[in-house]
């Protein structure tokens, strides 16, 4: 099994046009609009689909399954049936974009979520609506509480994402920040880790037991970089089993 996480912004270069004409789709081609909000998310988009493109070459697999992809009920973006799953998630200028490989034969289910740090919410009053009393307390007792909040909504996000739920259900997910345990109906078992040392928030699921060692890239000038997942708190999820905090440290290579 393998789990690959790319990220980049969208004011680093990146040359979109590389990608073969009959991969893009024609709504990346061109922009009829010019409201800023509307740019801003078009060119996520692109970055997306540019970053998709990059993992694929670096899994060695086949990049013609950009021209495959299609949505499922709930308007979630999916590969034809198999071992892959990727998913997508972009906060101001920031996209991330995960891809899992299971064995053959095995169906792979993954959600990423990624947060803006630059984003002011009233995180208590927002907590109210969706958290448990237990997670409510936790949150209270933080000296961070952006990053505790931002952990609670990831970690949501991601594992609902993975099955293409929208954020409705927030209050279906169950949360134990002490134990590190998360139940919820609207995902497989699996692991989740959150991570608040990046220049964003982000949260990964995925529907594997073992521990997570995600191959990770970021796109600067130009150039694919290999970077190790910074230190991070990771999860079982709808398991009975606890995982430690992982922490690794952070090494960067060009590949």
């Amino acid at each position: 099994m393998t789990t690959l996480i790319a990220w980049g912004n969208i004011h680093t270069p990146f040359p979109f046009h590389d990608i073969p004409a009959d991969l893009v789709p024609a709504n990346l081609l061109t922009l009829s609009h010019n409201n800023p909000r509307m740019q801003q998310r078009w060119q996520c988009r692109r970055l997306a689909h540019f970053l998709l493109w990059q993992l694929l070459k670096t899994a060695e697999k086949p990049t013609a399954l950009l021209g495959q992809i299609s949505r499922t009920k709930s308007d979630r973006p999916q590969f034809p049936p198999s071992e892959l799953d990727f998913n997508i998630s972009h906060s101001g200028d920031w996209v991330a974009v995960i891809l899992h490989i299971s064995q053959p034969g095995e169906k792979s289910a993954v959600g990423i979520d990624i947060e803006s740090p630059s984003k002011q919410r009233p995180y208590l009053a927002l907590l109210e609506h969706f958290a448990s009393a237990e997670e409510i307390n936790w949150f209270q007792q933080q000296t961070n509480p952006k990053s505790a909040f931002y952990r609670i909504w990831c970690l949501r996000e991601a594992v609902l994402k993975s099955q293409g739920v929208g954020i409705a259900k927030l209050s279906e997910v169950t949360h134990q920040p002490e134990t590190l345990h998360i139940f919820s109906t609207h995902c497989p078992r699996g692991q989740l880790c959150f991570t608040d040392e990046l220049p964003f928030y982000l949260a990964f699921f995925v529907n594997q037991e073992s521990s997570i060692l995600p191959q990770c890239f970021v796109w600067s000038e130009h150039a694919f970089v290999s970077q190790q997942m910074p230190d991070s708190v990771c999860y079982k999820v709808n398991s009975s089993n606890k995982i430690e905090k992982i922490r690794s440290r952070s090494h960067i290579s060009k590949v």
